[in-house]
């Protein structure tokens, strides 16, 4: 419903025989559309942005947040266990004297290398 004024030659299309509550429910009726539409354009740029960040790490972006935290998690669990020393078991005193002994016969060291190990170990009590 437009109202056209001819003495003041204006068209007026939101104001339908001066009721205001006519005129807001139009603006509302315009407004509100472009709001929802220009909400879901966002989401979906966004949704575009976010799938495209992933594929650059090597992530499927269709994988569940389950699938990705499994897969960070078994990813660190096998970096950290790379990345520690293999420990070796404690052994007793006389275990380690001995291996010195068997070292300084097999001529893998010397008797002063010898000697200075076995002041290590028993400097360690």
């Amino acid at each position: 419903m437009v109202r056209i004024d001819v003495q003041g030659a204006s068209i007026d299309p939101f104001l339908d025989d001066g009721d205001t509550f006519t005129s807001v429910f139009n603006a509302l009726f315009i407004i509100i559309p472009v709001i929802i539409v220009g909400m879901v354009v966002l989401m979906i740029v966004l949704a575009v942005l976010n799938a495209r960040r992933l594929r650059s790490k090597g992530i499927n972006p269709l994988a569940t947040e389950a699938e990705i935290v499994a897969d960070a998690v078994r990813g660190s669990a096998a970096q950290r266990s790379a990345a520690q020393p293999v420990a070796r078991p404690a052994q007793t005193l006389e275990a380690r004297l001995a291996e010195i002994e068997q070292l300084h016969a097999a001529g893998k060291i010397t008797s002063a290398e010898r000697d200075a190990a076995r002041a290590s170990v028993l400097g360690t009590l």
